[in-house]
């Protein structure tokens, strides 16, 4: 029985159940409901390099149990370049509730058309990913 309490106790990391990327993040502080404006997939720009004025990234994060760390972080897919990284901790006092985590980026740097992904880790462990794409508009021929 004591062997089953401290396996019970144990930190364990969270499920990632969602990951949005968007412009706005508004939050009732009676609540603490979340309003996301401006969902996407793909910023377009005119030039490269570029810094991406304003972005949030919104994970939803459940089943975990005690600390643990958590780290968001946006990554160049193919390259493998991090170009913004947030570390921080998780304290999960009930294993059922559904835990947000806000991140808002300001002035993104972005090198190169491409793959971007916007994942949440724990001990290095991805527990989600969202991916998004960095393009410059089409040439229009006449």
């Amino acid at each position: 029985m004591a062997e089953k309490m401290r396996a019970e106790e144990r930190a364990t990391s969270p499920h990632c159940v969602s990951i949005v990327i968007c412009d706005n993040v508004i939050e009732d502080k009676a609540t603490n409901n979340k309003t996301l404006v401006s969902l996407f997939n793909q910023i377009l720009v005119h030039a490269l390099p570029t810094k991406y004025a304003r972005m949030f990234v919104v994970a939803s994060l459940t089943d975990g149990r005690g600390k643990c760390p958590i780290t968001l972080r946006v990554v160049h897919l193919s390259s493998a370049r991090e170009i913004a990284r947030v570390d921080g901790e998780l304290d999960s006092q009930d294993p059922l509730e559904v835990l947000d985590l806000v991140v808002e980026f300001r002035g993104l740097p972005f090198f190169e058309e491409g793959t971007y992904v916007a994942e949440v880790l724990s001990e290095s462990a991805i527990l989600g990913q969202r991916r998004f794409s960095v393009t410059k508009p089409k040439e229009q021929s006449s």
